[in-house]
């Protein structure tokens, strides 16, 4: 398996604290966006709860967009 290149973020999603996986990009150094749930305690359907956590697919896109040039990225259905 090839090394990831130093100029690449990480992006890390869990359906947890975001601290739980923030360090993953400390191990060689990259850039790390973590993705989470940062307080507890809400009630809804689980695509209502990542959505307000800002952990569903429309915010893992929204955090790729931030960090790429060129053509937005877009969610395909």
């Amino acid at each position: 398996m090839g090394q990831l290149p130093p100029h690449c973020t990480l992006i890390t999603v869990i359906d947890g604290h975001p601290a739980t996986l923030s360090w993953l990009g400390a191990v060689a150094g990259h850039r790390t966006i973590p993705l989470g749930v940062e307080h507890f305690g809400q009630t809804g359907t689980i695509a209502d709860l990542y959505r307000h956590f800002g952990i569903d697919a429309d915010a893992i896109v929204a955090a790729a967009a931030r960090i790429t040039q060129g053509r937005p990225i877009q969610l395909r259905a």
